[in-house]
């Protein structure tokens, strides 16, 4: 015998769904199918887990900035939107978590869902960041200076021309952040640009061992390597000690071969340092390497002959602001010959000597510099305005720098949050130092970068916030409570139907209603039953037993049909129905009329009292809008 499709108590709000009318299609090609067996559960949660894997799945699927930003949110938020919406992905889910079960099947999935988002967060929903190359400041500077960064002369408003070249698609209402260097002096210089040697370390790939060809990395002591590592855009190579139990580690990085054809060649390199805690780095010259062992060579120390090399930023908790010059090394001494630079790290974990050494832009050349002046990081905001692009101005937004990300701590690590260094933690209590006479309603947009460690990308993220006493998210953010998701033809799909079942608070605002409406209805000891529809909230079902309906009818209008026994068990249904209506009305105001582009449906399974027994009847509405409802077909009755 086949067995009917049968949906299994599902609830919005603290409330059940049953069958109704809408999926007649759905069942005839289930019974069709001689389905005998169906699963059905009543509630299963989305988590963590299923919110990354349908933020992977969107992220697919993006074909704008709008849509990569959505489909990041689900991430982030824990939450899924207009963009990634439960219609589109809870089937992948539901079918990796039960793919033995059949067609007919039913299950009540409860998410977290992010509404549409409001006039400022639309605003700034198109964001993009990017940083100035060493191909940028050769464009804004010319050919033959050697300068990678901007300066009075030379400022933001050079910048509006890179973008116009690095965003060709750009649309109205983008906005893109740009991370740049900046010297309040003048740089003056004398000799030539172009390298003997250069290394920028820009073709590695992050996170992966240094691998150049003609570079050596050897290991001495221990086993660890350079690394290649990102930050705001800039690729440089990294050691560390940190986490390394295994004792001393003494690992070198060595360049090939360079002819040192000049006595006016200079070395020079860029150098930054992270949670320092010892002297860790050695930078040496050979002659005689073979480039296999270095232990085999006869190596010169050459540290202390760059100028600025001690006055690098030695920050015990955190990075220093910025990859500083060293200075330069003469190389005079070795005209004619071939060079080999070094740079070693020793270290230790277990003694604490873990220093992070960052290291870029390794330079032989002429080149010297006359005044070289101090850079610092900075950061600015340009929004597109159909034509060209402009620094904004606005007022509603604030674009945290890396000065801030370091004063809120963990975050300065890496300058941008991520899943486990989450802003609403920190922006906050930002904005109330930022902003410490803000006024109740007040809002503000916030753009950070944002780590996907999934995806290993850092995007700019924008969230606004509020401030009612204090700063906190407006995340428009709501619990979307046992959708109901059914399997026919083989695959899982959304079922536009809500079923309610209802509460002790629910029915006494019925009961309520008629105290109002027909105050001689409700039962004199008993505040929270009536006889009008026949609502009982202390019982939490309806009565429409004869005789006691006839005993509370103070209007005589039941008494005046006792006569006619299908008269009035009409009128009784009639009520019944009636107060079905009625209680949507009261409980469910601003009800939606579609969800996912399907007209909704509310199934109201009510507990009926008769005679002696129980039944439930269940009505099908579908809502109006405003509060409307309007009864779809009888309502069907069982025995309960």
């Amino acid at each position: 015998m086949k067995l009917r499709y049968k949906l299994v108590a599902l609830s919005l709000l603290g409330v059940a769904i049953v069958a109704c009318d809408p999926l007649e299609d759905i069942y005839q090609e289930i019974d069709s199918e001689g389905v005998t067996v169906v699963n059905e559960k009543e509630e299963y949660v989305l988590t963590s887990a299923d919110y990354e894997t349908i933020s992977k799945a969107a992220l697919k699927d993006a074909k704008t900035k709008a849509d990569t930003a959505l489909a990041n949110k689900v991430k982030s938020e824990l939450a899924l939107n207009s963009f990634a919406s439960g219609d589109k992905y809870i089937p992948a889910v539901l079918t990796s978590l039960y793919p033995s079960w059949g067609n007919g099947s039913t299950i009540g999935v409860t998410y977290q869902f992010q509404g549409d988002a409001s006039e400022l967060e639309t605003k700034y929903a198109n964001l993009d960041w990017t940083s100035l190359s060493d191909e940028d400041y050769i464009k804004i500077w010319g050919a033959d200076a050697p300068v990678r960064f901007l300066s009075p002369s030379h400022g933001v408003n050079e910048i509006p021309a890179l973008l116009k070249n690095k965003f060709p698609n750009a649309v109205e209402g983008a906005y893109v952040s740009v991370d740049y260097k900046y010297a309040s002096e003048e740089p003056s210089w004398t000799g030539s640009v172009n390298p003997v040697f250069s290394e920028n370390f820009e073709s590695q790939t992050k996170d992966e061992d240094i691998n150049l060809k003609g570079w050596v990395q050897q290991c001495t002591v221990g086993k660890r390597t350079w690394q290649a590592k990102l930050n705001s855009g800039n690729l440089y190579a990294q050691f560390s000690a940190n986490g390394y139990s295994d004792g001393e580690v003494v690992s070198w990085l060595v360049t090939p071969a360079i002819a040192v054809s000049s006595a006016d060649l200079n070395l020079t390199f860029d150098l930054k340092y992270g949670y320092y805690n010892a002297d860790c780095l050695d930078v040496l010259v050979s002659t005689d390497f073979d480039g296999n062992d270095v232990a085999a060579a006869t190596w010169t120390e050459v540290t202390d002959q760059f100028a600025d090399f001690d006055k690098i930023d030695k920050p015990s908790s955190g990075y220093g602001d910025a990859l500083v010059n060293v200075g330069s090394m003469s190389l005079a001494s070795y005209n004619g010959q071939s060079v080999y630079v070094a740079f070693r790290y020793t270290g230790n974990g277990p003694k604490a000597a873990t220093t992070t050494v960052q290291i870029d832009n390794v330079t032989v050349s002429n080149l010297k510099w006359t005044n070289r002046p101090e850079t610092e990081d900075r950061i600015a905001l340009f929004a597109f305005n159909g034509s060209s692009w402009k620094v904004s101005s606005d007022d509603d937004v604030v674009l945290l720098t890396n000065e801030d990300y370091d004063a809120m701590g963990a975050p300065g690590t890496n300058n941008n949050f991520s899943s486990s260094i989450d802003p609403d933690n920190y922006v906050p209590q930002f904005l109330s130092a930022y902003l410490p006479y803000a006024q109740n309603g007040d809002e503000m947009a916030v753009l950070y970068k944002f780590y996907n460690s999934s995806e290993k990308v850092t995007t700019l993220e924008s969230r606004v916030y509020t401030f009612t006493g204090s700063w906190a998210p407006i995340t428009n953010i709501v619990t979307k409570e046992k959708e109901t998701y059914i399997i026919s033809g083989g695959k899982w799909m959304f079922s536009p139907i809500i079923n309610v079942t209802p509460t002790k608070e629910q029915l006494q605002k019925l009961v309520d209603w008629v105290a109002e409406n027909h105050p001689g209805y409700v039962d004199a000891k008993y505040k929270d039953s009536e006889y009008w529809f026949g609502a009982s909230a202390n019982y939490m079902n309806f009565n429409i037993t004869m005789y006691k309906r006839l005993q509370n009818d103070p209007d005589g209008i039941l008494n005046a049909m006792k006569d006619d026994d299908a008269k009035a068990k009409a009128y009784l249904q009639e009520m019944l129905a009636e107060g079905a209506r009625q209680f949507m009305e009261l409980n469910y105001p601003n009800a939606e009329t579609q969800m996912n582009g399907a007209d909704l449906y509310y199934a109201l399974t009510l507990t009926v009292y008769d005679d002696g027994a129980y039944y439930l009847y269940t009505y099908r509405f579908k809502s109006l809008g405003k509060g409307q409802f309007e009864q779809d077909g009888d309502p069907t009755v069982t025995n309960k």
